[in-house]
């Protein structure tokens, strides 16, 4: 069994922020020195579609295991929560589109983004 998989959830699956940074701020590091000096955070006043931008956005979707596995890499950019930008992060159980049940997999979402 995962830590992930014993993390508290809202009805929906989602993870708050509090209990989803310290689930990987304990995941066993992995050192990527240029990883923080290629992210391109989300300015201030951004709105739209990050897609079609630059901006630095990480989606990991798959099972606990996978997901533990790839937010170990992730871990230098809880780095960038500070005074000027901020770590957005999003961390839920997946949803069967068809039956509306959670399923056992899990989406990890995170994004550097300029305090305005």
């Amino acid at each position: 069994m995962t830590e992930l998989s014993q993390l508290p959830t809202t009805e929906s699956g989602h993870v708050v922020k509090r209990h989803s940074m310290q689930w990987l701020e304990g995941l066993t590091e992995r050192s990527e020195k240029e990883f923080k000096a290629a992210v391109v955070p989300k300015p201030a006043e951004f709105s739209g579609s990050k897609y079609p931008t630059e901006i630095s956005t990480v989606r990991i979707t798959g099972g606990p295991e996978f997901i533990e596995a790839a937010g170990s890499l992730l871990k230098p950019l809880l780095d960038f929560e500070n005074d000027t930008t901020r770590v957005e992060i999003n961390l839920q159980q997946t949803e069967d589109r068809d039956t509306g049940n959670l399923t056992d997999n899990y989406a990890l979402y995170i994004s550097i983004a300029e305090r305005g």
